[in-house]
């Protein structure tokens, strides 16, 4: 047992071996410190990069949360428009608009409409509203809280009607003026003609109360005098802690969250996703690292301070210097790890650089879609607009026109009565045809064919179409002849050519219009000239905006919905042809397109159109509009068809039951209630077994179901759909 002790105490004797013991130990204490030199840099690093990440993080929900406010609120505005449009909100229009949009909206609560009644109309106003809620009456609210009767009053703004997110109606009646804190916000909004935001307040919903806030946006209108009069205000409920939290779900263990109100010096408190900060005094006196951010709602400002949970960043990697200490003691083992602890910081920071790359990517990503929402948001309202404004006249027509035809009981009058209907019918298609070529243009889903043709063809029906006007209107038109060929979609083209030739018509109340061509090096210019009211420079800029019409061209005429030179430079865009302007106020305007040469060798047949010719042939209708179906089953008829009217799958099977005859054509609508035309269309084919010949009618733009349609080997038609157009194509099959 002396041995070892010997021969050890023996070894130490030896001045050599203790130097390279010393050297070891001197060397493994060096890398224990580098280690731990390393462990501290990492833990270091981590914690850097998860505050950064966090800041980054809180930052990007920041600006969720902005936009969902932004959008909740936007929902008044487009109310607003809704009225403007409609001439009104009633209750059955918020409940759609609530159905289809609202209950997506963080936070939303309710909305509802408020009024601007007389006190003298209070009776007059209840007693409407009950018809729609027998228990409806308007009441004010006391400073001990209890209902009263309202008394004679100068103006009152009771609550017509409000429905939740859930499309379920709340408690009407109540008189804002009535409520301090309320009418003061009322006549804020009223003030400012903006949306206004009450402080934090206690709602109920369903029987339970939260913490939120109220926003009312004005409505107005022009009273006989011209001036603006405020004719009602759109209100909207909302939770606070539902804002926050459908944003910040999930993240209650990486950061704290607090927002109290800027606007007052009191700085009340609107919420706290901890217990720790039930305050503003909780939150100035953490100190802890936080940031904070700035919220606008409506009129208000709301503070957000965040401050990150850090604790236990090192917790998975504290143990793996030491673990590294007691596997090995070797030198090159402790130099490997500190390579390695080094190596993980530089990864951690290249990591750290691309995340905060990616996070800015992200931002200016959201930022334009944000742009392109608000932009789509501002075409529907503009839309709407048009379309309630320029839309109604020709259906008032109509409706005059019908009545006097009901009544009338003279052949030539009642002849002229129905030319007259067909002409409002026509300038109605129109107007919709116009609408649904800027969608289909701006959806880059209008089909384009493009080929070799003479141009003077389409000079040649355009001077047909416009020299009529022309005599009408009593201003001189002419034609400039052309031989040259060009290649381009010669629809596009002539509807281009159109638009410009009916715009030079509308804004020319005397003197000419010209039609002309001019040969350049690589295309040939088509100009349309007139000599009409012309464009002031800040029209000129805004031209071919879609809806735009200038002021003294309203005045000139009512018709139109301002989207004819919008047509002409996106078909234009469609076709990369360029487009161009030349205009003087007062004296007239130059339009002109600019289009390829063709090859004469390149062009093809010219394509006859058959005239409408008799048919008699069995073919079933299938569509669910009654009014439609029957005016489908005459044409037919006065073609000699046989017709079998169905307005739905129940029908077809009755034709099934019944052992009837296979239909020799089937024309169906493809969008119906609760099924499709293509889906009875297969039911029908498989049980005759037959590929029975089929026309398809429709009114989306959607290019997927024109493919759908085209690969059952069905003919496709889009709604309004013309009668020869129709006898054409039965012709054919």
């Amino acid at each position: 047992m002396n041995t070892p002790h010997i021969n050890l105490k023996q070894l130490f004797k030896d001045r050599q071996v203790r130097l390279q013991a010393l050297i070891a130990l001197l060397v493994l204490a060096a890398g224990f410190v580098l280690s731990i030199a390393g462990f501290i840099a990492l833990q270091d690093v981590a914690k850097e990069r998860l505050y950064l990440q966090t800041q980054q993080h809180v930052a990007v929900k920041l600006k969720q949360i902005q936009t969902n406010i932004d959008i909740s609120l936007d929902s008044l505005k487009e109310i607003a428009a809704l009225y403007h449009a409609a001439g009104g909100v009633s209750r059955s229009q918020l409940a759609r608009y609530v159905t289809s949009d609202t209950k997506y909206h963080s936070g939303t609560m309710a909305l509802g409409w408020i009024p601007v009644i007389k006190g003298k109309d209070v009776a007059k106003f209840e007693e409407k509203v009950r018809k729609d809620d027998p228990d409806f009456y308007v009441y004010e609210v006391t400073g001990h809280g209890v209902p009263t009767p309202v008394h004679q009053q100068e103006q009152v703004y009771p609550v017509e009607f409000i429905l939740t997110a859930e499309n379920k109606s709340m408690a009407a009646g109540l008189n804002l003026a009535s409520v301090a804190s309320r009418y003061k916000v009322l006549k804020k909004a009223q003030r400012t003609q903006q949306t206004a935001a009450t402080r934090r307040i206690s709602l109920y919903s369903d029987g339970q109360r939260f913490q939120g806030f109220q926003a009312l946006h004005p409505v107005f209108n022009k009273n006989e005098l011209g001036q603006e009069q405020l004719v009602g205000l759109v209100m909207g409920n909302y939770d606070i802690r539902a804002l926050m939290e459908d944003v910040f779900l999930g993240d209650k263990s990486r950061v704290d969250i607090a927002i109290y109100d800027a606007n007052t010096t009191s700085q009340q408190l609107l919420y706290s996703s901890t217990v720790f900060l039930d305050s503003v005094e909780d939150i100035n006196n953490q100190d802890r690292p936080h940031w904070t951010h700035t919220l606008k709602v409506a009129d208000q400002k709301w503070i957000m301070v965040a401050f990150p949970n850090l604790k236990g960043v090192s917790t998975a990697t504290s143990w793996l210097p030491y673990a590294g200490l007691l596997v090995g003691g070797l030198i090159t083992l402790l130099l490997v790890l500190y390579l390695f602890v080094s190596l993980v910081r530089t990864r951690q920071l290249s990591q750290l650089s691309t995340d905060l790359a990616g996070t800015a990517t992200q931002l200016d990503i959201q930022t334009k879609l944000k742009k392109e929402a608000d932009k789509a948001n501002r075409a529907k309202s503009g839309l709407l607009t048009a379309a309630s404004h320029d839309l109604r006249q020709p259906l008032h027509t109509i409706g005059l026109l019908t009545t006097l035809l009901k009544d009338s009981k003279n052949k030539t009058e009642r002849t002229k009565l129905i030319n007259n209907i067909l002409a409002a019918v026509e300038g109605m298609n129109t107007m919709f045809i116009s609408l649904l070529d800027i969608s289909l243009l701006e959806s880059n889903q209008l089909p384009i064919h493009i080929k070799h043709f003479y141009l003077q063809d389409t000079l040649d029906k355009l001077d047909l179409d416009f020299a009529l006007q022309a005599t009408e209107k009593q201003i001189e038109f002419s034609v400039v002849e052309t031989s040259i060929c060009v290649v381009t979609d010669p629809i596009l083209l002539e509807r281009i050519l159109r638009n410009l030739l009916s715009n030079a018509f509308r804004y020319t109340p005397e003197g000419k219009v010209l039609l002309g061509c001019r040969r350049l090096e690589r295309h040939i210019r088509v100009c349309v000239l007139d000599t009409g009211i012309g464009l002031s420079k800040e029209a000129q800029d805004k031209v071919f905006e879609t809806f735009y019409r200038e002021k003294q061209a309203k005045q000139l005429t009512d018709k139109g919905l301002g989207l004819g030179l919008a047509i002409v430079q996106q078909a234009a865009h469609l076709l990369e042809l360029t487009t161009g302007m030349q205009s003087e106020l007062g004296k007239g305007s130059v339009f002109y397109v600019d289009i390829p040469y063709g090859d004469p060798a390149s062009i093809g047949e010219v394509q006859t159109v058959k005239k409408q010719s008799s048919i008699d042939k069995l073919i079933w209708i299938i569509e669910d509009d009654k009014t439609m179906r029957e005016g489908l089953e005459k044409i037919l008829h006065s073609w000699n068809c046989r017709v079998e009217s169905l307005g739905s799958g129940r029908d077809v099977q009755r034709l099934f039951d019944q052992n009837s005859a296979c239909p020799e054509i089937i024309i169906a609508d493809y969008q119906m209630i609760n099924e499709t035309g293509l889906e009875l269309l297969k039911e029908i084919r498989d049980y005759y077994k037959q590929d029975i010949p089929a026309i398809m009618i429709t009114g989306t733009t959607d290019l997927t179901i024109r493919d759908k349609i085209e690969q059952a080997g069905c003919e496709f038609m889009m709604k309004p759909v013309k009668p020869e157009a129709l006898n054409n194509i039965l012709h054919d099959i």
